[in-house]
């Protein structure tokens, strides 16, 4: 049984006196325990609207979602899958609720009733996991924007989760704050947390299983990032190729050659010196 599973989803916005429009149409996909997913796209195409789907904060107009098995629609089991599938958002500043940072992460736990020895335990797994520990007793507001969203990460990890979705997460970040929260996406999925990225930032991508790429409400592209980005259909939805998949492309005008989809800069600056010696 996979752990996500869409069947045949729709979803509508109303607009009010009787009109809506489709945001989402007719999308049917899975995804396993343990996948690092990309969820892409330009602006409107419906991947914070899936985003929000994934967790049960909206239900589908038509079709079911399933988590692990259990529909969003089921009412008795609100709880249980926002408790599997954490949500980050795109700003820091309105997910946090208190002033010190251990306050802050304690906020889940304590609101599901814990005992004060597992909130401590909570706290103490989440905020190393987020190599934040060391700021602890800090105030927000003398954070670094990436430093935040990592913060944000562990009041989600503190819930114990086994899904991370992150909704657009990075958007607001500068580059080093963007390596920052990715590297802790790839470290937590690495411990078996299955991680869904939602974002148009392609160099993102790349550290992915799997890219899901939606236009207009559909699936365009659903396929590893090497074939993804070799298939010509990341431009065609709207998407620029990541700068190393530019380069590379650039060089090849100019005589040089790969064997295999160029993804990452070590990869590039091992053929470049190949042919160069």
């Amino acid at each position: 049984m996979s752990q996500i599973e869409l069947k045949s989803v729709d979803y509508c916005y109303s607009l009010g006196e009787g009109r809506s429009i489709k945001a989402l149409k007719n999308l049917s996909f899975s995804i396993e325990k343990g996948q690092f997913v990309t969820l892409a796209g330009m602006n409107g195409s419906g991947k914070s609207t899936l985003a929000k789907l994934l967790n049960g904060l909206f239900l589908p107009s038509l079709g079911e979602v399933l988590i692990d098995g259990v529909s969003t629609k089921d009412e008795n089991s609100t709880f249980e899958i926002r408790r599997k599938a954490g949500m980050v958002f795109q700003n820091p500043d309105n997910q946090m609720v208190a002033t010190i940072i251990e306050d802050d992460v304690a906020f889940g736990p304590e609101n599901i009733g814990l005992p004060r020895e597992e909130i401590i335990e909570r706290v103490d797994y989440a905020l190393k996991a987020v190599d934040m520990d060391e700021f602890r007793t800090r105030t927000a507001s003398k954070l670094s924007g990436g430093q935040k969203q990592r913060v944000a990460i562990a009041g989600v990890l503190a819930i114990r989760p086994e899904i991370l979705i992150l909704d657009e997460a990075t958007s607001m970040l500068d580059p080093k704050g963007r390596r920052e929260v990715m590297g802790i996406a790839k470290k937590l999925n690495e411990q078996g947390i299955t991680v869904i990225n939602i974002t148009h930032n392609m160099e993102e991508a790349v550290l992915s299983d799997r890219i899901i790429v939606l236009r207009k409400g559909r699936i365009a592209i659903d396929a590893p990032p090497k074939d993804a980005f070799a298939s010509g259909l990341i431009e065609a939805c709207g998407l620029s190729l990541p700068p190393v998949l530019q380069l590379a492309e650039n060089l090849k005008k100019d005589g040089f050659e790969f064997d295999n989809q160029i993804l990452f800069e070590d990869e590039l600056a091992e053929g470049v010196c190949r042919q160069l010696n």
